[in-house]
């Protein structure tokens, strides 16, 4: 009769309508910066899909580097979830390649000898990071980007030049 009433209580105690532990990645909410970033890919892919002439086409894409320009000149890009790509180091240079979606991030950075402690930080941060794995970090925007069309197969929709740094460094 025990055992009965013990397996009644752990078939129960498995129905119990948890909600289910998903991985960590699948729970992290998307960022501003993010949110912003699919909003203006989207709206511009729905433009340029609709618009009837090359010439028209161009002028999507001129009008949505810009607004693309604007926004990361003026607002931080803060915990993203990306996937690095490539981490190449020559010497004291770093170049990080990372995605999400169809839109990617890519920066060389080359790093004194001497370094003030943040700098050095920055360095060891960038070394660390692992091709193939997801990771929540901010960007640091050089000021470049792209817009290409967005039914290549081989360029991202957008292009940013933006090298990772750790959460902790902010934009604000």
């Amino acid at each position: 009769m025990k055992f009965l009433l013990f397996f009644i209580l752990i078939i129960l105690g498995g129905c119990s309508g948890k909600p289910n532990t998903s991985t960590l990645s699948d729970r992290l909410k998307l960022s501003k910066s993010q949110l912003f970033l699919n909003g203006l890919k989207d709206s511009m892919m729905s433009e340029y899909f609709s618009a009837r002439s090359e010439t028209e086409k161009q002028k999507i894409l001129e009008r949505y580097h810009q607004r693309l320009e604007d926004y990361l000149t003026h607002h931080p890009m803060d915990s993203m979830k990306v996937t690095i790509d490539q981490v190449v180091s020559k010497g004291r240079t770093i170049t990080i390649k990372s995605h999400y979606g169809s839109i990617e991030f890519e920066y060389g950075l080359t790093f004194n000898g001497r370094m003030l402690p943040r700098i050095d930080s920055i360095y060891e941060f960038m070394k660390s990071l692992k091709e193939g794995s997801d990771t929540l970090v901010n960007f640091s925007f050089t000021g470049a980007c792209q817009v290409n069309i967005p039914d290549s197969a081989k360029l991202s929709t957008f292009k940013i030049y933006a090298f990772p740094v750790p959460l902790q460094y902010t934009g604000k």
